[in-house]
């Protein structure tokens, strides 16, 4: 607000303008801004504020509350008036303006009647005699010439030029004279002594008077007569306590002691005497009213009754009474009152405030008496410290007194810093375990403080002593007893002990330890539950600050399940030697122990040794001799009861036996017992090979047992650098529970379990190392024994020995346990065979031979690489449940060379891993046991056969026949044919591993299994004649041919891939056999039962000379290597005839894929690894990038889910003779879809018109592109065909521009003159609207259609382009196309979508299509041409 200035008409009373003397009053005075008048209201009004600081703190409370409701209630009343005074002035603008303008004129009506006024008075009286001067020329010439005027009049320049001021050497010799007068008069005057602290200096003489006051004076002259000046005054009374530094004295006071003071200097015969009993009589009052302020304020914040003020007298005496008993309740005979008096000396004013005391202080320490005596630091509860500091003193003296008759030796001591009384309790004492007794300065009362003990005894010792002090004597023999438990438990602390003052015993009454004295202390050993250490602790006779030590060994018995209903029972109790410390000494010192001391520690008691001096450096209240008992019961004690425990288990020891210069002890077995589950041969290699086995105790808590095994002879060459030498030492460790003694019997049955381990792993190892010489090749080279340590092997294998298998035996579950990992270079990576780890595990335990194993490895490690690499990770949207996780491929285990692979939930693959670099697939859709019949939850794939032949191996692909043959195979003769053949190939190569002498043999693949062992083969099935029918020796197919596998694989029959159904121990094939936990094993020949009916009889091995048996024969598609080759291929004398004509053309059969597929681990790489789609340009495949395998199985799946669409959308199918193919139409189009014939990894969408609409060769193209690659194509969502269907569905129009827009989408390049690329959204992405969930298909076709584009940004920069979701609905009534309004999320702008909604209202005001054209293309182009996003503009 502006300044508001008062007008002059405020000031001028009513009744028209004024004239005269109130006018010019009124022209002078003309108001006050409104700003200054707030300014001076807020400075006084602080002003006040500042007053009462000063002056409320020294009122009492009702005075404060008082003058603060004044304060507000004027200050309210001010400032009402102020917001009365603004609020008028706001909106007094015009009469603000006519007061100016009046004021104005009455001002120039004022001046012009003032002037005339006085030049009328001027004519009349001044100039009616006046004449004009002379010239004054000679002033004239002076000035004109000299430019001075010299002939100024006297009188105007006395007036009014100013005198030159003296100069500073004037003031220095003035200043001089006036300090040698004030001297002068300061020797000839009668001085007080107290005022002998002065000071002379700049004219001036200043009197100090330390802690009262100060004084300036001067003289006014040299003239003896002149008084005294008083200059300044100051007063030096401070309160420091409860002044908070402020001045004590008003400054209107001050003036007033000021004015008397010079009074009295001007009428005083002494005047400077005057003046020192003027100001001291005025300070020693100040003095005693600080002292009676800091009294009360000490009364009601920190002492309160604990002192009072007996007597005030304002000027003259202040009485404070302290320890007072009445007032504190306890009556200690007579009820003393100690008094302090602070008066002012009546007789002798000049003296200070005089202390005195009542009862008076004793003639003690002088320091402390004197303190007591001086008030000179103005403090009262400084002067009561000092004054109960010296009372204390004097009590803890007579305290003192006491102790020294009771013990003429007392090395108590008194600290005067804190009045303290420190009286030793046990010699050597520390100043931690002393009892220091203080007296409280407050009440006068003595208080006991002793270091970890409780409180209620100290609060019974303080009532007894201040009682009376005699009491203490049986207090000290009471607390030396209480210290020396104290010091026992202090020296177990850190040990495994448990300190307890009273043991319960069931014989507590009638054993001796019930003999002992009432001052004892448990020591029970933690480790050793079953055994304590008494001490006993004595008066020493003479010495009251010493004790006496005795030490017991007790036994308690064991075996009680709760001790508290039942308590232990004392069995034995025997004296320690009391010369055990000197002992100790020696052993020390070098000197060994004969033999028989150890056994010598529980003799008879013999005479206490005397005591020794403390050492210097050594701990007080450390017991060496205890903690040295203790810890060799608990060394010794644990061997003891491991000794007795062997013995127990009838194992053979040498017992306790002392290492290590005595420090150390240890108990060697001489036999370990023999394991049951463990051959004869094994058990006798083993014990020969151990050198030696010894017990030993290791760790600070003694809790840990250590068994060290020394072998020699080890039968395995590692390549840790750690197992070179001639001799491996195994150590074993077992932890003992603290709830368990140490060595108890489960160390000694830990021990014989890993003992059964060792020799478990060593039957193992002994077979794999009497079989090493003979390994094959591939096998040594792929790998490694890295390390055996007799509890475990570990085997690097691997082209990089980077992958490492752990083999040990699990006592806990007796059977062995398997480990997988990495090490070297891929120690960060998985190992691939943890897919199959239980299968492994399990296999390993029904046959332990490492050998088999190592097969199994190697001819698995390359197919689980390729495996590995699916993906398993769950994904959504993938069905029209766009909630539900589905996972693309889950691995499912069922041997260890048997994969099963699960697409999705509904397609199976089997995947057998063979030897010699194969793998043999199949469908798994089909059952094992009867391929007419189809396992449950899941569909077979169609053209799988087909599609898994493009990826055989090129040398067997040109010699095989036609693919269809596979698909449409002739009547088998039976797959248990092959696996005949294939048991007979091998089972002269697997005698080839057993050593001589040894009846071990080595098979190449899993054990047998136990799964359905009950389960034989049916009769009733096995002669069926269709599909699986088997060929009888007069049938065209009787004699032995080499046709397409699937002439080797019924469908009928359990064992048309030679599964077996009963205990074999062995199946033919190239793994000998497989895990017994797989359903699907083959069966051997030797379970079958006899010859079927109609079955030829085929020789063994003479198959591996039959041409086309060999592997390099595509027309023999089974899993048969060729054996030729193989290391373990055997001879036979048998002869197979080979005249066999070509196999027989029959219809397709869907079971094909039922017959397994071999392929090379190249080919199942190339099979199960992401890969580029074969035959798309890279610019149009899609970013999901996946394996052959599961486009393969995507386009299946999308192919079933397209024939359930077409019979929900308004499509109408047409049969097609072609298998595989589906045909439909729609209004315009006839369409075909199938697999593409050259990969079978894309289905094919050809289109052909059905009408005359002209449709162009390139939007057939376009539209067939665009189904490859974003509707069928990969991660295959069903969604996605569910929306192209709609599509189709559309008028030919609305579907023409569609295929437009997707034109632009699969070619951006040939669009020009746009900035957007555009992407045809089958399903509603996660950044669209929120109409539906995301993932739902995106087209709708009703009377409105409602599809969804999303635009990126086009960039000439590498930079993060922009993307858009629009959504866009065309009516086909209308023709128009625009943007859906759907509502946003509030988080977001919505500036991208304003846009595109302006965008495209003025794309169909301008251009108004015709009836029967559609705009979608139209209106997309422009959008697309002319969007522009500001910054920012994404939402």
């Amino acid at each position: 607000m502006a300044p508001v200035q008062v007008e002059s008409s405020q000031l001028v009373s009513g009744g028209g303008p004024t004239s005269g003397p109130a006018a010019a009053a009124v022209a002078a005075n003309p108001g006050v801004r409104l700003s200054m008048l707030i300014d001076f209201l807020l400075q006084r009004t602080y002003h006040e504020i500042t007053v009462l600081a000063d002056l409320l703190p020294r009122k009492t409370d009702m005075e404060r509350k008082i003058e603060i409701v004044q304060f507000a209630s004027r200050t309210r009343q001010l400032f009402v008036r102020l917001l009365a005074l603004v609020k008028w002035a706001s909106n007094a603008g015009k009469v603000e303006k006519c007061a100016m303008i009046s004021n104005f004129l009455d001002q120039q009506a004022f001046i012009f009647v003032d002037t005339a006024d006085r030049m009328a008075s001027l004519a009349r009286d001044a100039l009616v005699h006046a004449r004009l001067p002379s010239f004054a020329i000679p002033f004239a010439i002076d000035v004109l010439t000299t430019g001075s005027y010299p002939r100024l009049p006297t009188c105007i320049r006395d007036k009014i030029i100013p005198p030159n001021p003296i100069t500073k050497s004037e003031k220095q010799s003035t200043l001089h004279q006036l300090n040698q007068i004030l001297r002068h008069r300061l020797v000839t005057t009668d001085l007080p002594p107290q005022l002998a602290n002065l000071t002379v200096a700049n004219g001036r003489v200043k009197f100090r008077v330390e802690g009262e006051f100060e004084a300036t004076l001067t003289v006014m002259g040299d003239d003896p007569e002149i008084p005294w000046r008083l200059l300044k005054l100051e007063i030096l009374v401070e309160d420091k306590e409860t002044g908070d530094g402020r001045a004590l004295v008003h400054s209107m006071q001050i003036n007033f002691i000021h004015r008397l003071v010079q009074s009295r200097l001007f009428a005083d015969d002494k005047p400077l005497q005057d003046m020192y009993n003027c100001l001291h009589s005025f300070c020693l009052s100040l003095q005693l009213e600080v002292l009676h302020s800091q009294a009360q304020m000490l009364i009601r914040e920190r002492w309160g009754d604990l002192v009072q003020v007996e007597r005030y007298q304002p000027g003259k005496c202040l009485t404070l009474v302290v320890w007072n008993q009445q007032v504190l309740g306890r009556r200690t005979g007579s009820a003393s009152v100690h008094k302090v008096l602070i008066k002012i000396d009546e007789n002798d004013c000049s003296k200070p405030l005089q202390i005195s005391h009542d009862p008076p202080l004793p003639a003690g320490d002088s320091k402390l008496i004197e303190r007591a005596m001086k008030v000179d630091h103005l403090s009262v509860e400084k002067l009561l410290i000092d004054s109960v500091h010296a009372r204390s003193h004097q009590k803890l003296q007579e305290l003192k007194a006491i102790l020294q008759s009771y013990n003429h030796n007392d090395n108590s001591f008194i600290e005067t810093a804190l009045p303290t009384l420190v009286i030793p309790i046990l010699e050597p004492c520390g100043r931690s375990e002393c009892l220091h007794i203080f007296v409280d300065l407050h009440s006068g009362m003595f208080q006991p403080m002793l270091y970890a003990i409780d409180q209620s005894t100290l609060d019974d010792i303080e009532k007894s002593i201040n009682d009376e002090m005699k009491r203490i004597i049986p207090w000290l023999q009471q607390l030396k007893f209480w210290l020396g438990q104290q010091r026992c438990k202090q020296s177990m602390r850190h040990l495994p002990t448990i300190c307890i003052e009273t043991l319960h015993l069931s014989n507590f009454s009638s054993h001796p330890v019930g003999n002992l004295s009432k001052h004892k202390l448990f020591i029970k050993l933690t480790r050793l539950p079953q055994y304590y250490i008494v001490v006993e602790m004595l008066d020493w006779p003479g010495c009251p600050v010493d004790l006496q030590y005795k030490y017991y060994f007790l036994s308690v018995s064991q075996g009680l399940t709760d001790p508290d209903d039942c308590p232990p029972t004392a069995l034995l109790l025997q004296q320690f030697k009391p010369n055990i410390e000197e002992l100790m000494l020696d052993v020390k010192a070098g000197k060994q122990p004969k033999a028989g001391d150890k056994h010598k520690l529980l003799a008879d008691q013999g005479p206490t040794a005397s005591k020794k001096p403390k050492r210097s450096g050594e701990m007080c209240a450390f017991n060496k001799v205890l903690a040295h008992l203790v810890a060799m019961c608990d060394t010794n004690m644990p061997f003891i009861g491991l000794r007795c425990e062997l013995s127990a288990m009838d194992i053979p020891h040498q017992g306790v036996q002392v290492e290590g210069d005595s420090y150390c002890h240890a108990i060697r077995i001489l036999r370990i017992p023999i394991c049951s589950s463990v051959s004869e041969e094994t058990q006798k290699a083993l014990d020969r090979s151990l050198l030696d086995c010894t017990f030993r105790l290791q760790g600070r808590n003694n809790r840990t047992w250590v068994a060290e095994l020394v072998f020699a002879n080890c039968p395995l060459n590692s390549t840790s650098a750690k197992e070179q030498g001639s001799t491996r030492h195994v150590y074993l460790t077992y932890e003992s529970l603290l709830s368990e003694p140490v060595g108890g019997r489960k160390v000694v049955e830990a021990f014989l379990n890993e003992w059964n381990s060792i020799a478990k792993l060593y039957d193992c190892v002994l077979d794999f190392a009497r079989s090493l010489p003979e390994i094959p090749s591939h096998l040594n080279h792929f790998s490694e024994i890295r390390v055996y340590n007799y509890r475990k092997l570990i085997i690097c294998y691997g082209a990089t020995k980077g992958s490492s298998i752990t083999i040990q035996w699990n006592p806990t579950h007796q059977k062995f346990h398997i480990s997988l990992g990495t090490v070297g270079p891929d120690s960060g990576c998985s190992n691939c065979h943890n897919i199959i780890l239980h299968q492994l595990q399990e296999m390993f335990n029904k046959s332990p031979n490492v050998i088999q194993l190592l097969q199994i490895l190697y001819d698995t490690q390359a197919s689980l690489n390729a495996i590995n690499k699916l993906p398993t990770v769950p994904m959504l949207g993938l069905t029209h449940r766009t909630n539900t996780v589905y996972q693309c491929f889950s691995i499912l285990p069922q041997s260890p060379t048997h994969i099963r692979l699960a697409f999705r939930n509904m397609y199976c693959i089997d995947i057998y891993c063979r030897s010699r670099g194969v793998v043999a697939i199949r469908d798994g859709a089909y059952s094992l046991f009867d391929n007419s019949k189809i396992v449950e939850g899941f569909h077979p794939a169609p053209g799988l056969k087909t599609f898994l032949n493009m990826f055989v191996d090129s040398t067997q692909d040109a010699r095989r026949r036609s693919v269809n043959e596979d698909d449409n195979p002739p009547s088998p003769i039976g797959g248990d044919m092959i696996e005949s053949l294939m048991s007979q190939l091998q089972s002269q190569p697997q005698q080839s591993f057993a050593k001589s002498g040894s009846t071990v043999t080595y098979p190449l693949t899993s054990p047998p299994t136990s799964y359905h062992n009950t389960v034989t083969p049916s009769q009733q099935i096995m002669p069926t004649q269709s599909p699986g029918n088997l060929h009888s020796a007069n049938s065209p197919s009787g004699a032995i041919r080499a046709p397409s596998p699937a002439s080797f694989v019924p469908s009928s029959s359990p064992s048309s891939l030679g599964i077996t159904m009963g205990p074999t121990p062995n199946f033919a094939s190239p793994h000998g056999t497989i895990d017994p936990s797989s359903p699907y094993s083959m069966m051997s020949p030797s379970q079958r039962p006899g010859n079927w009916p109609g079955s030829p009889q085929l020789p063994g091995s003479t198959l591996a000379r039959i041409p086309g048996m060999s592997p390099a024969n595509p027309s023999l598609h089974s899993p048969i290597p060729d054996v030729s080759h193989s290391p373990r291929a055997g001879t036979s004398t048998q002869i197979m005839p080979t005249n066999m004509p070509p196999p027989r053309t029959l219809p397709q059969r869907s079971w094909a894929a039922s017959i397994p597929t071999i392929l090379t681990h190249n080919a199942l790489h190339i099979l199960l690894c992401p890969s580029p789609t074969p035959g798309l340009v890279p610019g149009l495949a899609g970013s999901y990038l996946c394996s052959p395998l599961e486009r393969f199985l995507g386009s299946v799946m999308m192919r079933r889910h397209l024939q359930r669409i077409i019979q929900q959308e308004p499509l109408q199918l047409i049969n097609s003779n072609e298998p595989g193919v589906i045909m439909f139409k729609t209004e315009a189009l006839k369409c075909r879809v199938a697999l593409n014939p050259q990969t079978y990894q894309t289905l094919q969408f050809k289109v052909t018109p059905e009408t005359t609409d002209p449709w162009l060769q390139e939007e057939l193209q376009v539209l067939e592109k665009f189904f490859e690659t974003r509707v069928a194509g990969p991660p295959f969502k069903a969604n996605t065909l569910n929306a192209f269907a709609k599509l189709l569905g559309a008028p030919t129009h609305i579907l023409r521009d569609c295929v437009r827009i997707m034109k632009l989408e699969l070619f951006p390049d040939q669009a020009t003159q746009i900035r957007w690329n555009v992407q045809f959204c089958l399903t509603i992405p996660p950044s669209a609207p929120p109409i539906a969930p995301p993932g739902t298909p995106a087209v709708v076709l009703k009377s409105k259609m409602l599809f969804f584009l999303q635009l990126t940004q086009r960039l000439t920069v590498p930079q993060e382009p922009i993307s858009i979701i629009v959504p866009i609905v065309y009516d086909m009534a209308t023709g128009a196309t625009q943007q859906a309004d759907i509502p946003r999320p509030q988080n977001t702008s919505g500036a991208a979508a304003t846009m595109v909604s302006n965008i495209l209202r003025r794309f169909s005001e301008v251009h108004q299509s015709p009836q029967g054209d559609c705009t979608i293309y139209a209106a997309v182009r422009e959008l697309m041409a002319n969007l522009t996003l500001p910054p920012g503009g994404r939402q």
